[in-house]
């Protein structure tokens, strides 16, 4: 992952100058030079300006949906409140705890694989560290590393629980570093590289890396704990961000360049065999949590973005099936692999005027103007039968637009929007006040049910 586009707490505010579809020649040339602006894969290049008084939105109240009255999912959601904070809510906002600290400002939280802690970037002012928070009335912070220089801005904890992976700024660009998730022994760092995405191995052992982009010193593998390469690098890498590996361990996702094209590649790890597809673009992968089905996103016509229509590979059998047609911005697998949360741009029929035209680039002012207020469609779509059912229109919260979506490959593999019970969705919206709060969406249906202020949320795993 790239740390140009992620908050940190001392990065200047211009920094929230993000996304709107299409790509243009700057960001190409950023991709040839460096590849470290993967940012330009989330197809929603926003130019924002400070604009006075309160935008257009489409206000969740107008929803033209019936009052939702279930309350009942399980686990716990954690929330970045407008002030920085983090709390832990239930499901229907009750239950409040507060696990920050006076003047600290929290980021990104990561849920353990258990639910019973919380890994979260905090800055206090003087650094920002990796801490290890419990979920409970009295939480006790076990700090991981700490940097004044090298803040770390991503989290990722291995399955086990055990470690918690993480990047942070580095003297070359960005690293990945590795800490045990007790604070026993101190951090140690893996490896260099820009930029750096990842997913772990079932047994916590290993990780498989997408290392570099396409420059000369990119890498696609593995390594172990100690940051070693494990065995041959399994392709040259083509244009995408965060490898997969299937949940059995069988299978394993990238993309890899084929001469002058690009590929979607699903490998078999037991023979070698390969299915791949054809991408015009850049490509945004994820594996099924409960089978061997690879989702990915990339477009219909040659364009810097993978924005496009929404595809499934069966990994067993190579059959390649078409979900959505639309241009898919982000998706999100539901736990029990049924079906896929999809997020496109509102075309205007909730909201007239308040879309974006997908070929707008932001170098107007008045382009700027209209494409500050961004408003996404929430679909749920059936894998089996290809079904699509649109549950809300909603805007979403700068963070959640300008940090999260860009990154929502790597993102959907540390850190949950889904129930545990494949049930509900958290997403933070922006009301018809202008002000940003976490919202429940059910899958029964129902207008999302608001249960706290706040700019981000994940919900737990159990």
């Amino acid at each position: 992952m790239s740390d140009k586009q992620l908050n940190s707490p001392d990065r200047p505010a211009n920094r929230r100058n993000v996304w709107l579809v299409g790509g243009a020649a700057a960001l190409l040339l950023i991709v040839t030079v460096c590849f470290v602006a993967l940012a330009a894969v989330a197809g929603l290049v926003i130019f924002r300006r400070n604009v006075a008084g309160p935008q257009p939105v489409v206000a969740v109240s107008e929803l033209a949906l019936p009052a939702q009255t279930d309350s009942s999912f399980a686990g716990r959601i954690a929330v970045i409140t407008p002030d920085s904070g983090l709390v832990t809510v239930a499901p229907d906002g009750s239950d409040v705890r507060d696990l920050g600290s006076p003047g600290v400002r929290y980021q990104f939280p990561a849920w353990s694989a258990g639910g019973a802690a919380l890994a979260v970037v905090a800055n206090d002012g003087t650094k920002a560290a990796v801490q290890v928070l419990e979920d409970s009335a009295t939480p006790h912070a076990t700090e991981l590393y700490g940097n004044a220089i090298n803040p770390p801005f991503y989290l990722y904890w291995s399955p086990d629980d055990r470690q918690v992976s993480f990047l942070a700024n580095d003297r070359s660009g960005i690293a990945l570093w590795l800490a045990q998730s007790d604070g026993a022994q101190p951090a140690h760092k893996l490896a260099e590289g820009q930029p750096f995405y990842w997913d772990w191995t079932a047994d916590s052992q290993q990780l498989l890396v997408h290392i570099g982009g396409l420059g000369a010193e990119s890498r696609l593998g593995f390594m172990d704990g100690e940051g070693n390469p494990v065995g041959d690098d399994l392709a040259t890498p083509g244009l995408f961000q965060a490898p997969g590996i299937a949940p059995d361990g069988r299978y394993l996702a990238f993309s890899q360049a084929d001469g002058e094209q690009f590929q979607v590649a699903v490998q078999d790890m037991a023979t070698g065999a390969q299915s791949t597809v054809r991408q015009l673009g850049l490509a945004a992968m994820n594996w099924s949590p409960a089978g061997d089905q690879l989702a990915f996103i990339s477009p219909a016509r040659r364009q810097l973005t993978f924005v496009g229509p929404l595809q499934v590979i069966d990994a067993a059998t190579g059959e390649v099936r078409t979900l959505v047609n639309d241009s898919v911005i982000a998706f999100f697998w539901s736990p029990d692999g049924g079906r896929i949360a999809t997020l496109t741009q509102n075309s205007g029929r909730n909201n007239p005027g308040a879309g974006v035209a997908p070929e707008l680039v932001a170098l107007e002012p008045a382009a700027s103007q209209q494409a500050a207020d961004v408003v996404l469609d929430l679909s749920l779509v059936d894998v089996a039968s290809g079904q699509t059912q649109t549950l809300a229109s909603f805007r979403p919260s700068d963070v959640f637009l300008g940090q999260f979506l860009p990154y929502f490959d790597q993102y959907a593999l540390s850190h949950r929007i889904w129930s545990p019970a494949s049930d509900a969705l958290v997403l933070p919206m922006v009301d018809d006040r202008g002000e940003a709060g976490i919202y429940v969406v059910s899958m029964s249906g129902g207008a999302p049910l608001r249960i706290s202020d706040g700019v981000m949320a994940f919900w737990s795993l159990h």
